[in-house]
């Protein structure tokens, strides 16, 4: 069985005309519920200003909280954009992250797979930086939150988008209890994700040149 934490509060997180838009989860929800019915789903819970502020500065995650717009768009940077209903949509995101680890604690299975289908994304949050379209780290605040945990004592976090994530290696790239993997194509936005960023020996970059095969994909994973 798969578990999967989904909520329709993410329809209600309006960006306009985006990239990231409510058309994308739309195209989620639809495959979950017709492919994986028989399935377990959860909805997230709504997480706390205390989980966001084990990753995020205080006074930055009180300044998006607080700059929430009560009408239009509020633009954190110029792709990041909320609506009046966007909060909700933040805190299921994270709290949703933070539950799948709950669940994986709790869990007496030795194999349990969580998928999280959150919106807005997050690798590109750093520490008090809102960027390419999420504010707050998901994965991020999740890693640290099984840490904080005592039950582990490294997290791997593996990346692969076409895009580096930034946020993700700013927040841990002294923290060499995370270790992070990234591939990702190179050089593309947000300009990070070079093979020297090694952090504290606990970076892994892996960029590809735009079209790169499965085969060189290997290469570079194999020989690094």
């Amino acid at each position: 069985m798969i578990n999967f934490f989904y909520s329709d509060e993410y329809l209600n997180h309006d960006t306009g005309s985006h990239p990231e838009s409510i058309e994308r989860i739309k195209v989620v929800k639809e495959l979950l519920f017709s492919e994986y019915k028989n399935h377990n789903f959860y909805k997230p819970s709504l997480a706390d200003i205390e989980i966001i502020s084990n990753v995020h500065d205080i006074n930055y995650v009180k300044n998006i909280i607080n700059n929430i717009p009560t009408s239009g768009f509020q633009y954190f940077d110029p792709d990041t954009v909320a609506c009046p209903s966007s909060l909700n949509s933040y805190l299921s995101a994270v709290g949703g992250s933070v539950d799948a680890v709950e669940h994986i604690l709790a869990s007496k299975k030795e194999k349990n797979v969580y998928f999280c289908a959150h919106r807005p994304p997050g690798h590109h949050a750093e520490k008090n930086k809102a960027m390419g379209f999420g504010v707050f780290n998901n994965v991020a605040i999740s890693a640290q939150h099984a840490i904080n945990k005592n039950v582990f004592s490294k997290i791997l976090i593996v990346d692969f988008d076409v895009h580096h994530g930034n946020g993700t290696q700013h927040i841990f790239q002294d923290n060499p209890n995370i270790y992070y993997a990234s591939s990702h194509q190179f050089p593309f936005y947000p300009g990070t994700g070079d093979i020297s960023e090694i952090g504290k020996g606990n970076i892994f970059n892996c960029p590809l040149p735009a079209g790169s095969n499965s085969n060189l994909f290997r290469k570079l994973f194999t020989e690094n």
